[in-house]
């Protein structure tokens, strides 16, 4: 009876396979990741065109509040007058969301929905600096 070592083509296997799965799983992680990227666009574009849709006028008539603080008067609190549209949105959902600290604004941003943010950053985006 002949013996065959089959234990250095099994190794040479065990090693494929761990190659295979090596490179399955970068594919998902890439893939994942190019799901992300794509993800992150639709929904920029998509935040995009509700500013672009946004009722500027609604945007003045909320902004009465906004103002009392946020002026040129250099106390410390950020003007927003000419403020991008897209980072007052991701500023005010963040305050909302709770996820940038700070009671007063936590407690502005609580009380407003997706429209009135948006028409919030219509309007002081059109606003001069």
């Amino acid at each position: 009876m002949v013996k065959i070592n089959l234990q250095p083509h099994i190794a040479g296997l065990v090693r494929l396979r761990v190659l295979a799965v090596t490179a399955m799983v970068g594919a998902m992680m890439y893939g994942a990741m190019m799901y992300g990227a794509i993800s992150n666009a639709l929904a920029q574009a998509d935040l995009a065109d509700q500013i672009a849709k946004a009722d500027i006028g609604y945007g003045e008539y909320l902004a009465g509040e906004c103002v009392t603080c946020h002026r040129k008067s250099g106390t410390g609190i950020p003007q927003i007058n000419g403020i991008e549209a897209e980072t007052f949105v991701t500023i005010m959902k963040a305050y909302r969301s709770k996820e940038l600290d700070n009671k007063v604004m936590q407690m502005m941003a609580g009380r407003l929905d997706d429209e009135q943010i948006t028409s919030l950053a219509a309007y002081f985006s059109l606003l001069p600096e």
